[in-house]
Parts: structure tokens; C-alpha cells; sequence
């Protein structure tokens, strides 16, 4: 049987210093995660391709700039088309973590507000903790999506809490 994969989670950030972060995808198998960077070459060209391609459709500028933003919104769903050692070997920055490797994984939504005039936005906090080491991760929205696809991956047999 060979590997398949089971979810992909879009958009896991790893906090750097000053503000920056490096952003990847998690497309998960269920013998490994596979992170998989997303680097700035890879948005300028698909933002390239939906201005191409909406050029070629005779759109106006404001469909184009949509088109752009839907482009790199949804460019991790491509993962579902490649193999996971075609997503591990993408780039040369991608890794993965063997599944039995990791002990623990914690997943909470915080919420960046700075106070009762600020709304802030709600972003799940991803924390694994493998025999390969510590990992931190940040993602857009509620913890609810990422913890559904860990545990449909990892069932019982890893502790993913809150």
C-alpha cells in the first residue's frame, strides 16, 4: 500500500524573530507530517499565473486582483495532487517528521487582542513535541479544523489537548 495523504492543513506559520515567520503547509500521511514552505517565489508565480490566465479571459483589472487573492489563498489544495515524497522534495527548506517520532501535540485557539478597543483575530496555536525535538506553529482561525485532521491521523494513539 502506498503512502496517501489525509489532510493538509494551509497556511502553519514558525514564528522568527522580529515579527517574520515562515509559512508552510502541512500535508499529513499517516506515517508522517510533511512541511512544506511556501517562499515568496512561489506566490509571485501563481500570482503571475491568475493574472496570465485572467488576461487571457478578456477580466477587467478587479477580477484579475480577486483571482490573484483566491490563487494564493487556495494554493495548498494542489498538495492533493502530489505524491508526499513530491511535497517533501519540493524545496529543499521542506521536512517531515515520522509519525511514531512524536509524543505530543498541542493545539489552542489564543486570541491577539490587545485589549477591550481591539478586536484582534483568533489563531490556533500548533505545539508538537517529537523525539526530533520541539516544534511551534501558528495558524489563522479556530483550533477546531487543525485538531480534526491530527486526530484523524493520529486517533488515540498520540495525545493531541488543548
Amino acid at each position: 500500500m502506498s503512502e496517501q495523504i489525509q489532510a493538509v492543513i494551509p497556511q502553519v506559520r514558525k514564528p522568527k524573530s522580529f515579527g517574520r515567520s515562515d509559512t508552510y503547509t502541512l500535508v499529513l500521511t499517516e506515517s508522517r507530517m510533511i512541511f512544506a514552505e511556501l517562499t515568496s517565489d512561489m506566490l509571485k508565480e501563481i500570482t503571475m499565473e491568475a493574472q496570465r490566465k485572467g488576461k487571457e479571459e478578456g477580466k477587467g483589472f478587479f477580477a484579475r486582483w480577486g483571482d490573484q487573492l483566491k490563487a494564493s489563498m487556495n494554493y495548498a489544495e494542489r498538495y492533493w495532487k502530489m505524491t508526499p515524497d513530491e511535497a517533501l522534495h519540493e524545496n529543499a527548506k521542506n521536512f517531515s517528521l515520522a509519525n511514531p517520532t512524536v509524543k505530543k501535540i498541542k493545539v489552542s485557539t489564543k486570541d491577539s487582542s490587545s485589549g477591550p478597543d481591539d478586536p484582534g483575530r483568533n489563531y490556533t496555536e500548533l505545539k508538537i513535541e517529537s523525539s526530533n525535538g520541539k516544534y511551534e506553529f501558528k495558524c489563522d482561525g479556530h483550533a477546531g479544523p487543525v485538531r480534526e485532521a491530527l486526530k484523524k491521523v493520529f486517533g488515540d494513539t498520540v495525545k493531541i489537548g488543548r
